[in-house]
């Protein structure tokens, strides 16, 4: 069965998300947290502060975070885990290998750091 990539919409999914792990890297922020869905589908959301730049260079840098994700989330993402990635300034103008390369980093450290902390968590 193929997992889908479903996109957060709603602030409070976001700040769920933004009370349990981050890893940040030069280019860009992750951020993880137990999925509240039973679901196997990857919900993932993406957002750029105004400290980024004007509304070109956030869409950009969000447009670029996709692309990226589409790419890599279904290799490196593990089950019930939602992820939440933020642009940072270099998002945008870094080279697309290197915004890559940033990605794997950071999902294979939280997805690391997230297993070894829910290692003690029993599941029925």
């Amino acid at each position: 069965m193929m997992t889908k990539i479903i996109v957060f919409k709603k602030r409070k999914d976001f700040l769920r998300v933004a009370q349990a792990f981050y890893v940040a890297t030069h280019n860009m922020v992750l951020q993880a947290a137990p999925s509240l869905s039973k679901m196997d589908n990857l919900f993932v959301g993406y957002t750029a502060t105004k400290k980024i730049g004007n509304a070109v260079c956030r869409n950009r840098s969000k447009r670029r975070l996709r692309a990226v994700v589409r790419e890599v989330l279904k290799t490196y993402a593990i089950p019930h885990v939602d992820y939440v990635f933020i642009a940072r300034n270099s998002t945008a103008s870094c080279e697309y290998s290197e915004l890559k390369k940033d990605t794997i980093y950071a999902l294979k450290r939280i997805n690391k750091n997230f297993l070894d902390h829910t290692e003690d968590v029993v599941i029925d």
